[in-house]
């Protein structure tokens, strides 16, 4: 749950609760996925031919939605350990599928491309040139633009770093970055619900059906406490399994990662407290709450500054020491600030999850993750005309 440190440098400035995914042209590295996506072998086709249908990028009778279900479609299985739930599952998006589909698409288009006299002369004729022979009238103007920087990339870079994912092998396709980020939050809830469920059942925990159930979840500690049920005996059986491990930290985790815009869970203030108070504790060992402020800082009981023991603890961790100084400035200043502010005078962080009937819940926010609770995202995918 700390804050991670090869992405310390990003966050520096992120002091929103709430963060986006990149536009459709900021797209991650192919991802992991085991899911054939090769371009069909025949090298007597010419270029026209492999160039842009997506029958000639991906396997015949593919399509992008169909290899997006078949990447994700995950079933839990028990390896015994004894931390189950896992906020951050593996997970393919759509942007990472259509990477991949566009890696092999131009990984060959680009071959070809290099052996012209003068590739980018090349690259501008087919795409800049109408008067040229090579011209792609065959395409719209938005796809020639798209083709014109996925080549391009290719040319200078030996292998596109980011796509233009208006690219003529998606035509029909809509790609959205924000359906895209509730996709995956849908995803992740699915494997949770599973995670929880295996627990429960080598634990032979048996939940009524219809019984609502809520999970809240101190902060640091991740003590979880359930309610919502008069039988002792199950509202212990769940906490002893839920509190084993490090379930209830990533249960905790998951929750902030389903969160919505208007969740009433979360307000940047009580985020920002959650943060520094939980760097310190996994860094230094120090709970902000057991400490004394002296002249507006934070001080251990033999009177240093805990800034300075921050900084000691970063340097001296070989994952941490080279983002150390970006990481002390961030957090010092979020310290200096909760000193001033004082500790009480911000609630924590306790989040809550309700359970009903196999599913999680969401707690006090518009947008639902759980099973069955999803129809406002699939009219909202029939308005913006997205299949996946």
């Amino acid at each position: 749950m700390r804050l991670n440190a090869r992405y310390i440098k990003n966050q520096v400035m992120a002091q929103q609760v709430l963060q986006r995914y990149s536009s459709k042209t900021n797209v991650k590295d192919a991802a992991k996925g085991s899911d054939s996506l090769l371009i069909q072998t025949g090298g007597s086709r010419d270029l026209s031919q492999v160039n842009y249908s997506r029958s000639g990028v991906t396997e015949k009778g593919s399509s992008l939605s169909r290899l997006y279900q078949s990447a994700n479609q995950k079933t839990i299985t028990d390896n015994g350990n004894e931390t189950v739930i896992d906020a951050n599952n593996p997970y393919e998006s759509e942007s990472d599928i259509a990477s991949k589909i566009l890696d092999e698409k131009y990984s060959r288009i680009n071959e070809i491309n290099k052996r012209k006299p003068d590739p980018l002369h090349y690259i501008k004729d087919k795409y800049q040139r109408a008067d040229s022979p090579y011209f792609r009238s065959d395409l719209s103007e938005s796809e020639r633009q798209a083709a014109y920087h996925n080549e391009t990339e290719w040319l200078f870079k030996g292998k596109a770093q980011s796509y233009d994912f208006r690219d003529a092998a998606f035509r029909g396709e809509t790609l959205n970055g924000e359906i895209q980020v509730e996709n995956e939050k849908v995803f992740q809830r699915g494997q949770v619900n599973q995670q929880i469920e295996m627990l429960f059942h080598r634990n032979h925990i048996q939940i009524p059906e219809g019984a609502n159930l809520t999970f809240t979840i101190s902060p640091i500690d991740y003590l979880l406490k359930v309610s919502g049920t008069d039988d002792k005996e199950l509202t212990q059986q769940i906490e002893a399994v839920l509190n084993s491990g490090e379930n209830s930290k990533e249960l905790f985790a998951h929750i902030i990662r389903s969160r919505s815009d208007d969740s009433s869970q979360f307000t940047p203030e009580t985020y920002e407290k959650y943060q520094v108070v939980r760097e310190m504790y996994e860094v230094t060992g120090y709970h902000l709450k057991d400490l004394q402020i002296v002249d507006g800082k934070y001080v251990t009981e033999d009177g240093r500054d805990l800034l300075d023991v921050y900084k000691e603890a970063l340097q001296q961790d070989p994952l941490l020491r080279h983002t150390a100084a970006e990481a002390a400035a961030h957090y010092g200043q979020a310290l200096t600030k909760l000193a001033r502010t004082g500790y009480d005078a911000i609630p924590d962080l306790v989040l809550s999850i309700e359970y009903k009937n196999g599913s999680l819940r969401d707690v006090g926010q518009s947008r639902q993750y759980g099973s069955g609770d999803t129809d406002w995202l699939s009219e909202w995918k029939r308005e913006l005309g997205v299949r996946i």
